[in-house]
């Protein structure tokens, strides 16, 4: 039997599992240093969110709001490699979506490198459109996909 997935917000209590999550999932040159990650917990205009199965963290989603923004960006999501294809990954997508309902937000956007084929897959799954195309976006050089999510009367369009 599978332990289910949960999703609680994160605290600065997650820095250390949360920081081990980036360093699994990112290049040394793209993943969040400690004090960044630390920011976005406590200080960033935006949520934070686990993934935990039972009381072990496998996942995080970092998303940022703007007060006059009409849109919810995610903007870091992670699964454990040793913990993909439990639900963790789909299970913080819909914290993501929810809290977009929950706000009366009409937008979820997000940029993702375009050879991620199961992150794009995961979003496509849920509605999000591709969109512009962000050449040598990350600091490989890899380029980024924009997508986003309608959001209309409390439900994806």
């Amino acid at each position: 039997m599978t332990t289910p997935i949960g999703i609680r917000p994160a605290t600065t209590g997650d820095l250390d599992v949360v920081a081990a999550v980036e360093r699994s999932c990112f290049p040394e040159d793209e993943a969040f240093s400690r004090r960044q990650l630390r920011y976005l917990l406590e200080q960033a205009e935006g949520t934070s969110y686990v993934a935990c199965r039972g009381q072990e963290v496998v996942g995080y989603i970092t998303l940022l709001t703007r007060r006059t923004a009409r849109n919810l960006r995610i903007y870091s999501v992670a699964v454990d490699p040793a913990a993909r294809g439990c639900g963790a990954g789909q299970a913080l997508v819909d914290a993501a979506i929810a809290l977009a309902r929950r706000l009366g937000l009409d937008e979820v956007t997000l940029e993702v490198r375009t050879d991620n084929a199961p992150a794009i897959g995961l979003y496509t799954r849920n509605g999000f459109r591709a969109g512009k195309l962000l050449r040598g976006y990350y600091p490989d050089g890899a380029d980024a996909r924009r997508m986003s999510l309608r959001i209309s009367g409390g439900r994806p369009e």
